[in-house]
C-alpha cells in the first residue's frame, strides 16, 4: 500500500479506537496515521485484524488530512 492510496480506516486496540489513515501494511501489520485535535500527527502500527474500513454501522469521525501531506517513508516498527 502506498501514500497516495490511504484508506480511511478505524483502528482498535484494547479500550482505544483510532479513526485515521493507512498508509503501509506488512507482515500482519498496518500503518496508520492520524490527527489529533492539537494538529499533532500520530502514527503506529496495528495487527490488521484490529483495522476496519468505515462504513455505515461504524462511521469514520477522524480529522482528514490531505493525501499530500500523508506521503513519508512509512516502516511498520514491530
Amino acid at each position: 500500500m502506498t501514500s497516495p492510496d490511504a484508506q480511511r480506516v478505524i483502528a482498535r486496540d484494547g479500550g482505544m479506537e483510532v479513526h485515521g489513515y493507512a498508509v503501509a501494511s506488512g507482515g500482519g501489520r498496518i500503518y496508520v496515521v492520524w490527527e489529533v485535535a492539537s494538529g499533532r500527527r500520530r502514527q503506529r502500527s496495528f495487527n490488521a485484524e484490529s483495522v476496519f474500513v468505515p462504513g455505515t454501522t461504524l462511521p469514520w469521525a477522524g480529522v482528514p488530512i490531505p493525501v499530500g501531506q500523508l506521503s513519508g517513508p512509512y516502516r511498520i516498527r514491530r
